[in-house]
C-alpha cells in the first residue's frame, strides 16, 4: 500500500502534549470531521494518557499512527526533543544500507566488507572461513567472538573491528553484536564515500521530512552503528511508516521495496536479547501477526503490526530499572494497540 505520509487525526489529544512547535515535515488536518476516530475511542486515548502518568512513569513519549494518521501522541516535556534510540539505531542503520542499495552505492549484499575497507584477515583467522559480507553483518551471522569490553578508541577501528577473532563460519550462527553493527556502519561509509550520518540525512531522513537530529561518532571519526542515534518520536514513527510501506514515502521509493521487505522478514531464528527472530537488524515475530520491532535498551521501540497498518514509537527513560520493568512494552502490549485495534480510521 502507498500513501502520501502521516497525517493528523487528532489534533490536541494527548494531555497538553500533542503538536507543540513547528514539525519538520508539513502534516495535514483532518479535512471532516469522518475522518475522527469516535467520542469512545477519545476517551480511550484520553485514559491512557492519565494512566502513562501514573502506572508507565519510565515512558517518556510516544506515537501512534494507523493508516497514516497519528491517533494519538504523548510526551514528558516538547515534542521536538531528540530522544535517545539505542539499539533502535541497528534498525535505522539497516534502512541507511536499503537507501544505498538503491542509490546504486551498494551492489550486492553479499559484498565482502574487507573489499569495501581494504583490510584483509588478521593473522589468526582461519583461511578456510569465508570473507563476512555486508548481508552477515545485516543478519547477525558475522562469527566473530563477541566483545563486550575492549580498548578505548577501538569501536569505530575498521582494522579492530574487522580482524576480530572468528569463532563460526559467516551465515552460520545469530550472535546479537554491537560491533558487527560498527562494522557495518563503516562499510556502508566506505561505499558512500560519507558518514553514515551525512548520508543518511540525504538518503533517508531528507526524503521524509525528517531535518533534526543526532548521530554520535566514536573517536576515529565513524559514525556509530549500535547505538548514538537521537531524534523525535514522531520522527522514528515515519521510519516504521517507510518499513511498513515497503520502502515508499510519498510514492517515492526511498528504500529497493525487495529490500525492505527481507530486512524484516525472518532471515534466521534470532535469540537474546529480545528473543524474536531476526531480519537485517530488525526483530520479527514469528508468526501470521508479521509483526516487526526496532528495540532499544531501556524500552525504545519502533513497532509496527501490519494487519492492522500500525505503527507505535515509544521511549523510554535510559536505565537499568527502566529496562527491568519493561513499561514501555506492556503499554504498547496492553494498552495502545488495543485502543489502536479499537479506533475506525
Amino acid at each position: 500500500m502507498r500513501r502520501r505520509g502521516i497525517s493528523l487525526a487528532l489534533p490536541g489529544l494527548a494531555l497538553g502534549s500533542l503538536h507543540r512547535g513547528a514539525s519538520s515535515q508539513a502534516i495535514p488536518t483532518p479535512s471532516s470531521d469522518g475522518d475522527r476516530p469516535g467520542d469512545a475511542a477519545l476517551h480511550a486515548f484520553n485514559q491512557i494518557g492519565t494512566k502513562i502518568q501514573a502506572e508507565y512513569p519510565d515512558v517518556e513519549s510516544v506515537a501512534v499512527v494507523r493508516k497514516g494518521r497519528v491517533l494519538f501522541e504523548h510526551y514528558n516535556s516538547s515534542p521536538d526533543t531528540l530522544r535517545d534510540a539505542q539499539s533502535v539505531t541497528k534498525s535505522v542503520l539497516s534502512l541507511a544500507v536499503g537507501a544505498a542499495v538503491s542509490r546504486g552505492a551498494l551492489g550486492s549484499l553479499d559484498q565482502p566488507v574487507g573489499e569495501l575497507l581494504g583490510v584483509g584477515r588478521s593473522a589468526g583467522t582461519a583461511s578456510s572461513l569465508p570473507p563476512i559480507t555486508i548481508r552477515h553483518l545485516l543478519t547477525m551471522t558475522a562469527g566473530f567472538r563477541i566483545q563486550e569490553r575492549f580498548a578505548p578508541g577501538t569501536a569505530d577501528d575498521p582494522t579492530f573491528l574487522l580482524q576480530r577473532e572468528r569463532v563460526e563460519p559467516p551465515g552460520s550462527v545469530f550472535a546479537y553484536d554491537n560491533l558487527s553493527a560498527n562494522l557495518l556502519s563503516v562499510a556502508l561509509e566506505a561505499a558512500t564515500g560519507q558518514s553514515t550520518s551525512s548520508f543518511a540525512e540525504q538518503a533517508l531522513f531528507r526524503p521524509l521530512g525528517i531535518s533534526t537530529f543526532d548521530w554520535a561518532k566514536g573517536s576515529n571519526g565513524h559514525t556509530l552503528g549500535f547505538s548514538g542515534l537521537r531524534m523525535r518520536t514522531r520522527d522514528m514513527a515515519k521510519l516504521g511508516e517507510l518499513a511498513l510501506n515497503a520502502g515508499t514515502w510519498s510514492r517515492i521509493q526511498v528504500i529497493p521495496e525487495h529490500y525492505a521487505r527481507q530486512a524484516v522478514a525472518p532471515q534466521n531464528s534470532g535469540g537474546r536479547p529480545v528473543g524474536l527472530s531476526y531480519g537485517y537488524m530488525w526483530w520479527v515475530v514469528p508468526s501470521p501477526s508479521r509483526t516487526f520491532l526496532a528495540s532499544g535498551w531501556g524500552g525504545q521501540f519502533i513497532w509496527v503490526h501490519p494487519p492492522l497498518d500500525l505503527v507505535i514509537s515509544a521511549t523510554s527513560a535510559v536505565s537499568a530499572e527502566a529496562n527491568r520493568r519493561g513499561q514501555a512494552l506492556s503499554l504498547i502490549r496492553n494498552e495502545l494497540f488495543r485502543a489502536a485495534a479499537a479506533t475506525q480510521v
